[in-house]
């Protein structure tokens, strides 16, 4: 099988899993916009736009006739997700004479997602974590080739003796299976009244492309990393999209007036070496790829440090009778890399 066979092969793969399990893992934010099949396109760039929640590109194709159309090309990733894989905006400039493979709009005239670019000097550099080289058997950066981190990879974290206090960062992206090879794997029993709200969902009403921070639990299942900070009897989570910030109670000590928040309030304790997290009150109704959450969602969160302090596992169940058949859940787990995460700033679509 060639290349672009591979390509495919793997795209219809990806189609087939986000239909069976809506809630894509890897998704930065909702992709239901865009075509199945992969197109390439070649022409000029004219600008270069390396901001959140993607980067873009406007690029000048030239058709058979010489007629000439302007499109606009999404990255895939994120400035961190394509940055933790070597992609740099260096690589890009206007004026570059290029190739991309993605799949085009089917909601707005000329638009790509952009997968894959083939620069002028032929180096190809992929545009989404997850994804393989198309036109090279190789690529200079990007992909999970990239992106990928082994325990092999981890700093000494015993010798630093932070405990949970560090920067945690997803081990790896895997764009061929729900369950990312154990990095994060979902159970998300969607009930009829959900998946009928989400059939009336808009995917270009997608809160990521307005630049809107996520709230509980979502927020804990992106790509990019989370911080732990002790502070005084209590835990805050630092989740570095958005700089979105969670206060963990610790034994009850919660504020006595609490509107609800996109992130709830938490009330933590310890069991052994286990931190339980219950949170209410959340005001976050959207969850992902237009499905939303009810009012009375509640979630509990169990986080356990590795013995050599190496790895966090993290597992939540949330109950919510509006949204699923029975509780859901997440379990993921995070790496110490060492990684020190740029502030997030978002540049809102259109």
């Amino acid at each position: 099988m060639n290349n672009r066979n591979a390509y495919l092969a793997r795209t219809l793969i990806i189609v087939v899993i986000v239909s069976l399990m809506p809630f894509g893992a890897q998704a930065h934010h909702s992709r239901q916009e865009f075509a199945q099949d992969v197109e390439v396109l070649e022409g000029v760039f004219e600008s270069v736009n390396w901001t959140n929640p993607h980067p873009t590109f406007d690029m000048t194709v030239t058709g058979e006739d010489g007629s000439e159309e302007s499109w606009e090309i999404q990255a895939f990733g994120s400035l961190y997700t394509l940055t933790r894989g070597g992609v740099s905006g260096d690589s890009f400039e206007p004026g570059q004479q290029v190739a991309i493979a993605g799949q085009v709009s089917t909601r707005r005239d000329n638009i790509l997602l952009a997968n894959n670019v083939l620069l002028p000097d032929g180096r190809e550099v992929i545009l989404n974590g997850g994804a393989e080289p198309y036109f090279n058997e190789s690529a200079e950066a990007g992909g999970q080739a990239h992106w990928a981190a082994t325990q092999d990879d981890v700093v000494d974290a015993a010798a630093e003796n932070l405990g949970l206090f560090r920067v945690w960062s997803q081990p790896h992206r895997s764009a061929g299976t729900t369950a990312l090879e154990g990095a994060i794997s979902l159970h998300l029993p969607w009930n009829e009244a959900a998946l009928a709200r989400r059939a009336e969902w808009d995917p270009l009403d997608d809160p990521d492309m307005q630049c809107m921070p996520k709230g509980m639990p979502v927020v804990m299942v992106t790509p990019h990393p989370v911080t732990f900070i002790e502070d005084g009897s209590n835990i805050r989570i630092l989740a570095h999209e958005y700089g979105v910030e969670r206060t963990i109670y610790i034994d009850d000590e919660l504020p006595g007036e609490r509107p609800p928040s996109p992130v709830g309030y938490s009330v933590g304790r310890w069991e052994g070496g286990t931190l339980v997290v219950e949170t209410t009150d959340i005001a976050w109704n959207y969850f992902f790829f237009g499905f939303g959450l009810g009012d009375s969602v509640e979630v509990v969160e169990r986080i356990t440090l590795s013995e050599d302090q190496s790895r966090l596992d993290y597992s939540a169940v949330f109950t919510d009778p509006d949204t699923f058949t029975e509780p859901a859940g997440i379990d993921r787990f995070w790496l110490a890399l060492g990684e020190t995460p740029e502030p997030y700033t978002c540049t809102p679509d259109g």
